[in-house]
């Protein structure tokens, strides 16, 4: 969390000299994650609601700066920003044309798979908000710190299954994958020959138990109705056998350099469980 808040504060100030800066909008949590790393603080009009709620985002403190949207096209059309950050959902529903006869461009802020996709994502939205030299110092510094991680975890793999308390679960072609990845971790529904997301059954879960069960603290998952899964007595005995982690920040779900936080922690707690290293 305080690294988040550092980096954001230490990058402010680069611009791309010369060059006017867009004013823009952010209509989603994950798309306000980008627009508040990226942007100068005069560019941003308003971001989602969703963003000021600690609760949901480990940016909250910052998205509090700013006023707040419902992520509807007639608060976008009022604003009249130059550009709005959108889903690809919200571009369709709010259709695209319709924001082009206004003269705001709608940028759509991808979900990416994976480390490549996720930082050429940064890349072409620092340039979109003429941010390019902020953008390209926040990929460098989380390439160094994933090379830092390849280093750290080299020598041994431990098998890992990402759980939520309502039995979903991700494969191979995920952000999750990639996050586990990096850290030295192998994907137990990847390693299986699973892909995308899913549900697991509780009877695999315990038959073919990970070395380590990895959640996190998503809003969503919180009802009583939704944890039924994580509440079965089979499944509770076994955390009681299996490390558990639970995530510490909230943007586990938004695919975005924010990632490489959970990248560190698992990295962390990976490294608690292999056998020390006498020289």
């Amino acid at each position: 969390m305080l690294r988040l808040f550092v980096f954001w504060l230490t990058w402010i100030p680069l611009t791309q000299a010369n060059e006017p800066l867009p004013h823009v909008m952010s209509t989603n949590l994950c798309a306000d994650i980008l627009l508040l790393s990226l942007a100068d603080p005069k560019q941003i009009i308003s971001i989602s609601k969703l963003s000021q709620r600690a609760t949901h985002s480990s940016f909250a403190f910052q998205a509090k700066r700013f006023p707040a949207n419902s992520s509807s096209a007639e608060e976008v059309i009022a604003a009249h920003p130059e550009l709005v950050l959108a889903s690809r959902s919200w571009k369709g529903r709010h259709q695209a044309h319709l924001m082009t006869r206004e003269g705001i461009q709608v940028i759509h802020v991808p979900f990416p798979k994976d480390w490549s996709g996720i930082l050429d994502g940064t890349k072409h939205l620092g340039t979109a908000l003429k941010r390019g030299d902020t953008a390209n110092h926040l990929v460098a510094d989380v390439k160094t710190r994933l090379e830092h991680l390849k280093a750290k975890t080299a020598n041994k793999s431990i098998s890992a299954l990402y759980l939520r308390t309502n039995g979903g679960t991700a494969g191979s072609t995920t952000h999750i994958d990639a996050v586990f990845r990096a850290a030295g971790l192998t994907n137990q529904q990847a390693d299986s020959g699973r892909s995308g997301w899913g549900r697991l059954a509780l009877e695999e879960v315990i038959a073919r138990p990970p070395e380590l069960i990895v959640s996190a603290p998503l809003v969503r998952d919180t009802a009583y109705a939704r944890t039924r899964f994580s509440r079965h007595p089979s499944l509770q005995a076994l955390t009681k056998t299996v490390p558990v982690v639970q995530l510490t920040h909230n943007d586990w779900g938004c695919a975005n350099w924010t990632l490489i936080q959970a990248a560190e922690e698992l990295a962390a707690a990976r490294q608690k469980l292999l056998p020390e290293q006498h020289p």
